[in-house]
């Protein structure tokens, strides 16, 4: 991807999508309720930001987990610091809410990590088939 000004063509930024499956082992957070992904390590190169890459790396982390055929992805969630603004605006514009759930902070007491998500819709790419939905 080349940034604004023709800068760029190499790695910008990386995410990773992890798939928690309905029932499973906990990895970070609350049991899975459902089959989902879990975005972690959401990284930019400083040069990045601020110039709409987060918002398209998210959203092809999101496309990812709607297209899987199996698990099918039910939602998206990750976790922001309660005080990273910044992220957390970002996540909002992308269309994550945030859920209302919280984590503690190993190693800051009294702080939290909020979870944000995202639904996956009623019908989305990811299920669009030969002969539709």
């Amino acid at each position: 991807m080349r940034l604004p000004g023709g800068r760029g063509g190499g790695l910008v930024g990386s995410v990773t999508a992890l798939v928690e499956r309905q029932g499973a082992d906990v990895v970070f957070g609350e049991a899975p309720e459902e089959d989902q992904t879990h975005l972690v390590g959401v990284y930019l190169r400083p040069e990045a930001r601020g110039v709409g890459v987060a918002e398209k790396l998210l959203w092809a982390a999101v496309d990812w987990s709607w297209s899987l055929p199996e698990p099918v992805v039910r939602r998206v969630r990750l976790y922001v610091h309660e005080r990273n603004a910044r992220a957390a605006a970002l996540y909002r514009k992308a269309a994550f809410q945030p859920t209302g759930r919280t984590l503690p902070v190993e190693g800051e007491p009294g702080a939290v990590e909020q979870e944000y998500e995202m639904r996956r819709p009623s019908v989305c790419a990811g299920d669009l088939g030969p002969l539709g939905p």
